[in-house]
């Protein structure tokens, strides 16, 4: 299936019929075709909406991925920083415990 629009609104409004002895009711099948010309300008208007906001949403979703890849990254920097800190945190009370033990032993 072609993804092929034929008709335009103004297609159907301008479109003549032929006119025969058994036909339809003219003003009845311009009435219709004046329905379905509002229609299909109407449809036409929601898919043009419709795909801005896809536009829109493409956008959005690349900011918030690579927003979060920044928070991804921002957190991985504060676990480093705070693995670090603890460390140097229990090197500090190591050294303490050392000098209150070696001080206990020298008296």
């Amino acid at each position: 299936m072609e993804n092929k629009i034929v008709l335009s609104p103004k297609k159907i409004l301008n479109k003549q019929f032929q006119v025969d002895f058994k036909g339809y009711h003219a003003e009845e099948v311009d009435h219709f075709l004046d329905q379905v010309s509002a229609d299909y300008t109407n449809f036409a208007a929601m898919l043009n909406e419709s795909y801005e906001q896809i536009e829109r949403l493409q956008r959005e979703n690349q900011s918030l991925k690579k927003r979060i890849n920044e928070l991804e990254r921002t957190s991985q920097e504060h676990v480093a920083q705070a693995d670090l800190s603890s460390n140097v945190d229990l090197l500090r009370r190591l050294s303490q415990l050392e000098k209150t033990v070696y001080n206990k032993h020298e008296d």
